[in-house]
């Protein structure tokens, strides 16, 4: 089975925040490592890289978020629809890209959201999680997390494992399931 678009949308953009957090985020996104190595960022690239990883922990998730993006990823997933391709693409970019992306479109309209809202929620979703899962690695290098997002995570744990799993990942479970999907 390939990876499902979520899986794939946050790597592809967590991937590229990563690589301005350094190796101790690389480590989290083993998938990504090679493709990270093999396309490296220009300096442009890496500085817009940073502006994002600040924009996306600043962001605020909203309190409803799994309740919203659950049968987003329930419905993409049933879909089988395949992420656009966004290396050391902006989030800008990967949000351009995403929008134009015309089987996506219905299933956000149908949830009320944006492809700005999917990107900015499954990206700093994704980054607030792998952070608080090792913050002794990564934290370091990063700007500092939105609270608000942290103590949402932390008291909607069984829904953030349900939104990892359901993206068909193992970023909160740590590093065992290494294995292609």
């Amino acid at each position: 089975m390939t990876a499902s678009f979520l899986r794939r949308t946050l790597a592809a953009t967590a991937c590229a925040l990563a690589v301005a957090a350094g190796p101790a985020a690389l480590a989290q996104q083993p998938m990504q490592q090679g493709a990270t190595q093999q396309a490296q960022p220009t300096p442009a690239q890496q500085a817009a890289i940073a502006r994002d990883m600040k924009t996306v922990a600043e962001y605020r998730l909203p309190k409803d978020f799994f309740t919203r993006m659950m049968p987003v990823i329930e419905q993409i997933r049933q879909s089988r629809i395949s992420p656009p391709e966004t290396p050391n693409m902006s989030l800008e970019e990967t949000i351009k890209r995403t929008e134009a992306m015309p089987a996506l479109q219905p299933i956000l309209q149908h949830n009320g959201m944006s492809a700005r809202e999917f990107v900015m929620g499954i990206t700093t979703f994704g980054l607030t999680s792998a952070v608080m899962q090792h913050p002794a690695q990564d934290s370091k290098s990063m700007p500092p997390l939105n609270p608000d997002n942290v103590k949402l995570l932390q008291s909607h744990q069984a829904q953030t494992q349900a939104l990892i799993q359901a993206m068909g990942g193992s970023e909160g479970e740590g590093q065992q399931s290494g294995a292609p999907q």
